[in-house]
């Protein structure tokens, strides 16, 4: 039997945003607690583009300190391999305009993991686009790995 722990995923900054006091769709709020059950990458630019959503939402920012150091001793940090902003700048470039998103379709890409995500619209550019998506989540297909691997 596998390690439960041997699925390595890469979440959007959607997955992070309810630990520090944001809340998010129900779809995405649901699968969180199976996160126990893999190995979970975020990107530090995740909680930047989460503060840039705390501040567009003014939401209290109380508890921004203490959900940074949740995400941080909870889950793995990744650093962006150098070829990953290649590729950020290359999907940048072909159409996609959230540079935050590029990178960590890339990044998850150039490290080998899955990258887990709600936002459709980006699947479907990157489906339009050719570029791959066999390491590609929803939802959906998250619990489903997980579910494969428990």
């Amino acid at each position: 039997m596998r390690d439960r722990k041997s699925l390595q995923v890469l979440v959007d900054t959607t997955f992070l945003l309810p630990t520090l006091g944001i809340e998010v769709e129900e779809h995405a709020q649901e699968v969180i607690p199976l996160f126990r059950r893999v190995q979970v990458y975020y990107l530090e630019a995740s909680i930047l583009e989460a503060l840039w959503k705390l501040v567009k939402l003014k939401i209290d920012p109380s508890t921004l300190e203490s959900g940074v150091e949740a995400i941080r001793s909870t889950y793995n940090e990744l650093l962006p391999k150098a070829s990953a902003f290649r590729i950020a700048l290359a999907l940048y470039e072909l159409g996609h305009r959230d540079l935050i998103d590029n990178l960590l379709y890339a990044s998850s890409f150039k490290s080998g993991m899955l990258f887990l995500t709600i936002d459709e619209d980006f699947v479907d550019f990157l489906r339009t686009k050719k570029q791959p998506l066999s390491h590609v989540l929803t939802p959906l297909s998250f619990k489903k790995a997980v579910k494969r691997v428990s």
